[in-house]
């Protein structure tokens, strides 16, 4: 099956579980991880959110942490230890190593040489923000950055997120899109 193919069938799943049983029960993505790391959180959730390691490939991971001198802009250098230790950690855990439905359809949208630096950059990540437009973010003094997930999510900082309940900022929902607080 080529990827063209793979990722129309990974996206018609993904539309049809998250409106299946809304009812009943919410869908919810569980992106925690099975092993927890304090070094992990220690050394990366002191600047922001500890990303569930399955919301990128091992090779996203590994180059992320390869360079943390220029981490999107700031130094995030820490010991050599501490570096070897995190990378371990979020390659044993990155989304090859994850079995929940999130993964897989996550790394199915990726081309096989995409190596997304930026959880926000993944095919996956877009789809599930089809409603939020980047004014909503950039613009918004109360988020700014697609990277402060918890600020919309309340469960996000425990891998846990759901669409239905996301919470912009400014905004609420009004059947399928987002309206300004300002106009009501």
């Amino acid at each position: 099956m080529n990827k063209q193919m793979m990722a129309l069938m990974v996206t018609t799943i993904l539309l049809a579980t998250s409106t299946a049983g809304m009812a009943e029960e919410r869908v919810r993505i569980d992106m925690g991880a099975e092993e927890q790391s304090d070094v992990y959180d220690r050394a990366c959730a002191s600047c922001h959110m500890a990303y569930a390691p399955s919301m990128l490939p091992e090779r996203s991971w590994k180059k992320l942490m390869s360079d943390l001198e220029n981490h999107f802009g700031d130094d995030a250098e820490v010991s050599e230890e501490v570096q070897q230790q995190v990378t371990a950690y979020l390659a044993r855990n990155a989304a090859e190593h994850d079995d929940k439905r999130y993964a897989k359809s996550m790394l199915g949208l990726l081309r096989d040489n995409d190596t997304p630096l930026r959880v926000s950059g993944t095919t996956y990540f877009k789809l599930m923000h089809d409603l939020v437009k980047p004014h909503m973010v950039g613009l918004n003094s109360k988020v700014k950055t697609f990277a402060r997930c918890e600020v919309c999510h309340h469960q996000a900082l425990q891998g846990k997120f759901n669409r239905m309940d996301a919470r912009i900022p400014g905004y609420f929902k009004r059947g399928n899109r987002f309206v300004p607080d300002r106009l009501y």
